[in-house]
């Protein structure tokens, strides 16, 4: 087993390349839903989309997001309902690894249907540091949540009772807002998201016409402003915000968000998709 520290003392989160750890976290959150025969309800993408951004700190490119969504449905063992299988991975630049190396990786198991978490992990390597985490779901009158702890060798369990705003993972939070109707789009989104032993909360408000650039044109979209309570993270009168091109497929062309530290910023620079 290896001698690891648990992460929050690992990391302190003081310094810009520290608060990237977070962000990358919170970035998570904003970035897709999907489009399957196997379910009712129509949502923006297709499976086997692959989503590239660029990644900014202020004026800096820092590196690279891939948003990835397997084409096939998965069946976990104990469940005969379908699953999508989505992942988020985060690299950073070659120069700025010089001050901070750090790769992450997300991956959800989400149920089809109601886009409920089954099983969330994520693997986060920062200089001489490693963080390997999974979260286990489960639901009764209430939400049960295991969280191991792979480099420390230990377990969490939490419990929350079941409200009006549903607790779901990260991903599967990313691909409930994007599963939003125009409608709700019209309306303030109070989201819950445990991750790793936390849990984040905050709203999304009505979105605006706007215009944004991708793919060397300007697009129609909306803008929505992200407004997280205030933290050692955030201060309270700065916000972030989610640009999302105004068509049925509802892509995230761009999101900003303000720290204390600066403004960490994503800009879509590819759409594939993937057999």
């Amino acid at each position: 087993m290896k001698n690891h520290t648990d992460i929050q003392e690992r990391f302190s989160f003081n310094s810009i390349f520290q608060s990237w750890i977070r962000i990358a976290i919170l970035s998570a959150l904003f970035f897709g839903a999907i489009q399957s025969k196997a379910q009712n309800k129509s949502y923006p993408f297709k499976p086997g989309e692959k989503l590239t951004y660029n990644m900014k700190f202020g004026w800096f490119n820092i590196g690279e997001a891939v948003v990835w969504l397997d084409p096939e449905l998965h069946y976990p063992n104990g469940t005969n309902k379908p699953h999508y299988k989505i992942q988020f991975q985060v690299a950073t630049a070659s120069w700025f690894r010089v001050f901070s190396k750090l790769s992450f990786c997300m991956e959800s198991l989400i149920e089809v249907d109601e886009l409920k978490p089954l099983r969330s992990d994520r693997d986060l390597e920062a200089k001489n540091k490693i963080d390997i985490r999974h979260d286990y779901f489960s639901y009764a009158d209430s939400i049960s949540i295991k969280a191991y702890i792979e480099d420390i060798d230990k377990w969490r369990y939490h419990k929350f009772v079941q409200g009006d705003v549903p607790i779901r993972d990260a991903m599967s939070t990313f691909m409930w807002l994007r599963g939003r109707d125009r409608s709700q789009f019209e309306e303030k989104i109070e989201v819950r998201t445990f991750f790793t032993n936390d849990l984040y909360e905050f709203a999304m408000l009505p979105g605006k016409p706007t215009s944004s650039k991708y793919n060397g044109r300007k697009v129609g979209a909306l803008e929505f402003s992200l407004v997280f309570p205030e933290s050692e993270y955030f201060e309270s009168e700065k916000k972030g915000r989610m640009i999302l091109s105004d068509d049925r497929n509802r892509l995230p062309l761009k999101i900003e968000i303000d720290m204390r530290v600066g403004s960490f910023v994503f800009e879509l620079d590819k759409v594939e998709y993937m057999d």
